[in-house]
């Protein structure tokens, strides 16, 4: 029965990520040479393979083997040979690696694929290159547009940004973002007080943000008034010297009380205890506002009535 194609590169990135769990080694490698979107897929996706060796083996036909740390079990990924051994009724195809355009053959007998180079020392370099980046190397960024699709497309309940934008220091976004339960972003550099007023979520996780206390006592005081009646829990990761609690605080008119005793708040992605102020909101909860050492952190919660 004939296999039916299967459209993987128009599926969510989310999918991507899960079947690409499911390859082994030398099936990424080869998913990887078919174009260089697939390359940057693989690379995007951190995979089991972190913790490997690359062996280099020059027998008969030489070759590149991949094994995890500590296993003595190796699996070939792809051999280098001589233009000149290209056997001339052989089915071959043309890829890229690297900016060089080169034959690759299945060799049958040696049961690998191998790639044919006019000059085969180069074509060795290139091809351990290649294959360190696709296994070694998982953290590649996202380009603008990859980055802001994700940001407007896709609709997880909890979405958890591990990766940056290309050039995050000059990166700016001015897009919307989707109603969703929480939001965790690993390196919010990006994230201006306007992306912070502009989330719809429960619960906001941010690493690694250039916000500052003024910019946050904004948002404090929106908040205070009812702007975000969904949002239950904020993290702003921030170091203690940059924190100022009489900025954060500064002309907030809402009763407010010294927390005399922790007490514990938790939801999905963070936790706090602390003797933060107690403010009461304007429809009459209860939100604390604190830094917590332990998370290194502004924390801002809403207590649940």
């Amino acid at each position: 029965m004939p296999s039916t194609p299967f459209p993987l590169l128009r599926t969510p990135h989310v999918v991507i990520r899960e079947v690409l769990e499911l390859f082994h080694c030398r099936e990424l490698v080869m998913f990887s040479l078919c174009s260089k979107r697939t390359t940057r897929l693989v690379k995007l996706h951190k995979n089991r393979y972190n913790g490997n060796e690359l062996h280099v083996n020059c027998d008969t036909v030489p070759e590149v083997r991949w094994c995890q740390t500590g296993d003595q079990s190796t699996y070939t990924l792809l051999g280098v040979s001589s233009m000149a051994e290209v056997i001339s009724d052989s089915k071959e195809e043309i890829i890229e690696i690297r900016g060089h355009r080169v034959p690759i053959i299945y060799d049958h007998l040696s049961k690998i694929w191998v790639t044919y180079w006019d000059d085969p020392i180069q074509g060795m370099k290139t091809v351990v290159e290649f294959l360190s980046s696709v296994h070694l190397d998982s953290r590649l960024n996202f380009r603008f547009n990859e980055y802001e699709f994700i940001l407007q497309n896709c609709a997880a309940p909890i979405l958890h940004l591990r990766t940056n934008p290309v050039e995050i220091l000059i990166y700016t976004y001015h897009g919307h973002f989707l109603k969703r339960d929480t939001i965790r972003i690993a390196n919010g550099q990006w994230v201006t007080l306007d992306n912070l007023l502009n989330l719809n979520c429960a619960e906001v996780n941010l690493e690694f943000t250039l916000l500052n206390c003024k910019e946050l006592n904004e948002f404090l005081k929106q908040w205070l008034a009812g702007k975000f009646p969904r949002l239950e829990g904020v993290r702003i990761a921030m170091k203690p010297f940059h924190y100022s609690e009489e900025d954060l605080l500064k002309g907030i008119e809402n009763p407010m009380t010294k927390r005399v005793e922790g007490k514990e708040w938790k939801r999905k992605t963070f936790k706090f205890s602390s003797r933060g102020w107690d403010i009461e909101m304007d429809d009459g909860r209860t939100l604390t506002a604190c830094y917590s050492i332990n998370n290194m952190s502004v924390c801002m919660a809403v207590w649940p009535q």
